[in-house]
């Protein structure tokens, strides 16, 4: 049987110089190969109402700007502690980690764990596109 711990780390950001974060986040922005059912090919999307949308937020608000710079992704986020001091314009500032048990013998029953235990209300539906549905169109 399988154990999972979550393992959180807290850090701040303090950033330095919002402009080289903004040029930074819009570069990587515009070099990202983002795509939806909607728009499968990467510069349509970047084309569209809602790549536009997003990409004047990166360009104006740092949380966006700094989300864009190191990812949120699980891919990133196991390479954020080294990935921020990287960014230009912002410096790490560590404040604590820790370690704590979850519930649960399988991924997903750790996901739903987690997801319950920290109040996360929309996972349910991230994980069932049934229930997504549903609540779109007013079912549930």
């Amino acid at each position: 049987m399988a154990k999972f711990l979550l393992v959180k780390f807290s850090f701040m950001a303090e950033i330095t110089d919002a402009d080289a974060l903004r040029d930074a986040a819009l570069k990587k922005f515009d070099a990202d190969d983002t795509t939806t059912d909607d728009y499968p090919d990467t510069a349509d999307w970047h084309a569209s109402e809602q790549g536009q949308e997003e990409r004047r937020q990166v360009a104006t608000q740092d949380l966006d700007a700094l989300s864009q710079c190191v990812g949120m992704g699980m891919a990133e986020a196991r390479q954020l502690l080294e990935a921020i001091d990287g960014v230009p314009g912002v410096k790490a500032v560590p404040l604590s980690s820790s370690v704590g048990p979850l519930e649960g013998t399988t991924q997903d029953e750790v996901r739903d764990a987690f997801a319950e235990r920290e109040g996360i209300t929309w996972w349910p539906e991230a994980r069932d596109a049934e229930r997504a549905r549903q609540h779109r169109e007013g079912i549930t």
